[in-house]
């Protein structure tokens, strides 16, 4: 695959770079923020070679790459100087949801950023119940020993990761986040609840309310729970507590206020709500036998594609901590996976196109061998639309098998053939040979069934890729020709006094690392346009404002040091993303001494976003500025 030439297709079909406001990437997915998506062709994407599917989902418009995606999204912010940064825009309305469906939505991304960590941690404990099987590790040496604290602990100091994860999610401090998972797992307050329950007696926080016991290692809801209420809690105490005083009455007074409301009320409910969730999944199992082992693995992929499968998670692990192990779920989701993968085998196989051909074999292996099936999901089964069917239906026929042998798993790695052990039970090798058959019918029946449904083949790419690299470079060096061989000036924005950018006290500002310019400490609370262009990104908070010059310079504004968490308060936007500006025009307005009064540092860094496409840039000296005099002059 020819990383340039993709990027410079996919910046082609999505619109350009004006289009893009930001861009991410996951572990398959170039996640694309756009600021109007309905002028994207998604069938004109998904026919570029290297392109395996496409995804519309939470205002993001999600590209389906696969393995290669960290040189794709490398090519591309060569192409762009995009913002790395997900961000909303304000154009996007926000997609109204159930509050299941909005919780289920929050417990997945929160329990995503996570996975990684309990996987390692997962594949030790499957180690320590494969290794005494075959006589090489004795469960009674240190060793063992040592291996299981190592297995174990990123389950039962789970609260703490799913506390980092979810203060990033709901835009609260990571460190009082962490603090309240640590005092829920605290071994005192573990040996005082434990102890009251078996005295038959009840904790009383000052000797009034009363605490009721729950267990919260290996627990995910009451820590989401807690950390969503901590989000209020910090914004409370922050406006009740003086500038003065919130570098040591404000953390105070968070964690003494947030502790007993997560170990008094949210804590309890969420274990209550986790284990009323346990249930009802559970419920369904042992209604429906194994029937239902074949029902969710055959439905398993839509759930995936939903992004729910992740809110499975802590129903799986509270399983495992409860008996040992998980029958249901984690069943379901081997045979989805292998499902996914024999489906794309299936169709590297009978594909007439080289390039599909390809795209399914890789996407075949990264599934059948990793239990990566992002790329075959989006890139082959869905996209084709039949071998969607095949796969279900091997899928079901897997667990069916799998449940009427009562499988059970051990671990939560992602399941696959090199995750086989996890479903390996202590001293039963028998365990091996039902999964690996599982595996077997699971695969053949989706092969057979993907085959003889067929589906349509995916045509050709036809356009001229030398052409359009050659074309792409051209426009490059002729933009850099134009910016290069004239002097461009830029005025100032904001009326105050102008500082070097190494007095910001943000590394990111003072080391350059966005790029070359200057800070203004504004007087007067109005940002001026500083040259003819337009606005490129205006930030749904209104902290900062991304510009292009009619000349191609890019400018950024940031007003203040981490004003972001003002959330938009005391900032007033007069124009918006997309509006054309004249020299001299307000852009907004925004209110000084409220700032200073939050305790905020009001210093405002003056970005050129775009430096490298300059090889000169010049700021004017003067300590006191006027808006609309110059400023910075660019070569």
């Amino acid at each position: 695959m020819d990383y340039e030439i993709v990027a410079k297709k996919i910046l082609q079909k999505v619109g350009g770079k004006e289009n893009v406001v930001s861009l991410v990437h996951c572990m398959t997915r170039l996640r694309f923020t756009l600021r109007d998506e309905s002028i994207v062709d998604d069938e004109a994407v998904k026919k570029i070679k290297g392109v395996m599917g496409v995804i519309k989902k939470a205002g993001q418009y999600q590209i389906i790459i696969g393995n290669d995606v960290g040189y794709v999204f490398k090519e591309l912010n060569k192409l762009g100087n995009f913002s790395n940064d997900a961000v909303k825009k304000q154009e996007v309305p926000k997609q109204k949801q159930n509050i299941f469906a909005m919780l289920m939505d929050t417990i997945s991304s929160i329990m995503s950023p996570v996975i990684p960590a309990l996987i390692g941690a997962a594949m030790i404990k499957v180690l320590l119940t494969l290794l005494p099987m075959i006589g090489v590790l004795d469960t009674a040496g240190d060793t063992y020993n040592l291996l299981s604290v190592i297995g174990d602990g990123a389950f039962f100091f789970m609260p703490v990761l799913i506390a980092m994860s979810a203060a990033k999610k709901f835009g609260t401090n990571a460190y009082y986040a962490v603090s309240i998972a640590l005092i829920m797992l605290h071994p005192n307050f573990i040996s005082i609840m434990s102890g009251a329950q078996e005295a038959e007696r009840t904790i009383k926080f000052l000797n009034i309310i009363p605490v009721s016991y729950a267990s919260y290692s290996y627990s995910v809801i009451p820590i989401i729970l807690s950390v969503w209420s901590l989000k209020y809690v910090e914004k409370f105490v922050d406006k009740i507590t003086p500038v003065i005083t919130k570098n040591f009455l404000k953390p105070m007074l968070v964690v003494l206020i947030e502790a007993p409301i997560a170990l008094i009320v949210l804590g309890p409910l969420g274990a209550i709500f986790g284990n009323v969730l346990s249930d009802v999944v559970y419920f369904i199992h042992d209604k429906l036998g194994f029937i239902a082992i074949g029902l969710l693995a055959g439905v398993y992929p839509f759930i995936v594609m939903a992004g729910m499968h992740h809110a499975f998670t802590p129903i799986k692990l509270g399983m495992i901590a409860t008996v040992g192990y998980e029958n249901f779920i984690c069943i379901s989701e081997l045979c989805s996976n292998m499902a996914q993968g024999a489906a794309s085998l299936a169709v590297a196989v009978k594909s007439k196109n080289k390039d599909f051909k390809q795209i399914a074999g890789s996407s075949a292996f990264s599934g059948l061998l990793a239990g990566i099936t992002e790329p075959a999901l989006y890139g082959v089964t869905l996209r084709l639309k039949k071998p969607m069917l095949g796969a279900c239906i091997g899928a079901m026929a897997g667990g069916l098998f799998g449940g009427f042998f009562q499988m059970k798993c051990y671990g939560i790695a992602t399941p696959a053939i090199v995750t086989i052990v996890q479903y390996a039970e202590e001293n039963k090798a028998m365990s091996l040979v039902i999964a690996a058959a599982t595996i077997l019918i699971t695969v053949a029946v989706t092969f057979v069934a993907t085959l003889l449904i067929g589906f349509e083949e995916v045509e050709e790419d036809n356009e001229d890729d030398e052409l359009l690299e050659i074309e792409g470079t051209l426009e490059v060096e002729e933009e850099r020709k134009t910016e290069n061989g004239q002097t461009i000036e830029v005025f100032s924005p904001l009326e105050g006094k102008v500082v070097s950018l190494s007095n910001v006290n943000d590394p990111t500002f003072a080391q350059e690392i966005l790029g070359k310019g200057v800070a203004i400490i504004p007087e007067k609370g109005v940002l001026y346009a500083p040259f003819d262009g337009k606005i490129d990104m205006f930030f749904e908070t209104g902290h900062a404002v991304g510009m292009v010059s009619d000349k191609g310079v890019e400018l950024l504004v940031h007003i203040g040091i981490d004003t972001v968490n003002l959330e938009g308060k005391y900032f007033h936007p007069i124009k918006k993303s997309g509006d054309i500006i004249k020299k001299g025009e307000p852009i907004l307005q925004f209110d000084i001494e409220k700032i200073v009064e939050a305790g905020y540092d009001i210093t405002t860094p003056v970005i050129i976003s775009n430096t490298d496409n300059y090889a000169h840039i010049h700021s004017e000296k003067k300590e006191e500025i006027k808006a609309t005099d110059f400023l910075m002059e660019i070569k």
